[in-house]
């Protein structure tokens, strides 16, 4: 080996720390103060932070939906094949399947509309001992916080309206309402079970009431919203037969009074002409009645396929009114705010010892 190598040796050796466990320990002992000190500090602010989050109540509903498929004698084994997680597309079986999947359903409850529909729906509050709705509920909840003030100033700021004669003519909400909005999709949440097909909407709220009134209303709004999807094609059918109807059946009585009118006036009336008009008019009366009588009968059909188009949903469990709070689990808050502060203690220790044997 050469000098070279030998002195690049040396030097390596030289600059490598040598780290042993017993050094890790007496650091550990040195820093304990610090640790103590930090854990402490960061525990008391834990215990503020936990106690000032109210407590929190969760309500859930069950409910197993009807999978509806038109793919005739493939409808069974596409079902089984949706429960093993394999898609099978409705061009391959011939015919067609549900508009919206169950597993879309979820996503309803996420929407704005939705929020917007749940803040002015009336519940009552067991915290505020009276029946309001659910941004006023949230309003007041709000004005009791610690963090929920807000000046006067920045309440105004928050009710401004960008486009207040709506030219752009889109739904448009204010800062206020977007605060709630963010609230609702928090509290509010549902989940489909692909093997079980079990869809769970789940509310939670400070007011164990208020939680479960909502998760009542989240699935009432869920439920009303599929079935307007699902028949809304053939509610428009009915809604146009059922105008078609009143006017056939009105120009049908229209022309049953001009027939009989006619017949009225010229019953001892012999003339071919005579005749010819009665056939004309008979014959206008007999079109009315056919397309009157074929309508009514359209129209009854279309009433019949609204209530097949319908799906049923089954209640496997209710929303019932929770008499044990879900969170906040303060005393693992408070544990955790403990260990950060005990490792920034550790930390502050590790940084202030460098720098002083930097100097």
């Amino acid at each position: 080996m050469s000098v070279t190598e030998d002195n690049k040796q040396r030097n390596t050796e030289e600059d490598e720390i040598e780290i042993r466990l017993s050094d890790i320990v007496q650091f550990l002992r040195n820093s304990r103060k610090a640790a103590l000190i930090g854990g402490v500090v960061m525990l008391l602010i834990g215990a503020l932070y936990a106690f000032s989050k109210p407590n929190q109540y969760s309500a859930f509903v069950t409910v197993m939906p009807e999978i509806q498929s038109k793919a005739g004698g493939l409808g069974g084994l596409s079902s089984l094949a949706g429960l093993a997680g394999i898609d099978i597309g409705s061009s391959s079986m011939g015919g067609s399947v549900d508009a919206i999947r169950p597993d879309v359903y979820p996503n309803v409850l996420q929407s704005v509309p939705f929020a917007l529909h749940l803040l002015q729906q009336p519940v009552y509050s067991q915290l505020l001992k009276k029946e309001t709705s659910l941004q006023t509920f949230f309003e007041e909840q709000d004005g009791q916080s610690w963090f929920g003030k807000s000046s006067e100033g920045e309440n105004d700021e928050k009710l401004i309206v960008l486009d207040p004669n709506n030219r752009s003519k889109t739904l448009q909400i204010t800062k206020k309402q977007e605060e709630f909005i963010l609230k609702i999709h928090e509290a509010v949440s549902a989940t489909f079970d692909k093997k079980t097909a079990i869809i769970t909407v789940s509310a939670t709220l400070p007011d164990p009431v208020v939680a479960a009134t909502t998760a009542r209303l989240s699935l009432e709004y869920l439920t009303n919203y599929i079935v307007s999807y699902r028949t809304e094609k053939a509610r428009n059918q009915v809604q146009f037969l059922t105008n078609q109807v009143n006017d056939a059946k009105s120009r049908y009585q229209r022309a049953e009074y001009a027939l009989s009118s006619y017949r009225d006036r010229n019953r001892n009336v012999f003339l071919e002409t005579a005749k010819i008009e009665e056939q004309r008019i008979q014959a206008e009366f007999l079109l009315t009645q056919s397309v009157y009588t074929d309508l009514s009968k359209q129209l009854e059909q279309a009433k019949i396929k609204v209530a097949e188009e319908s799906p049923v949903f089954k209640v496997l469990e209710p929303s019932l009114i929770p008499l044990k709070k879900s969170g906040p689990k303060r005393t693992v808050i408070i544990l955790g705010f403990a260990v950060i502060g005990v490792l920034l203690g550790i930390v502050t220790y590790g940084i202030s010892r460098f720098r002083n044997s930097t100097k």
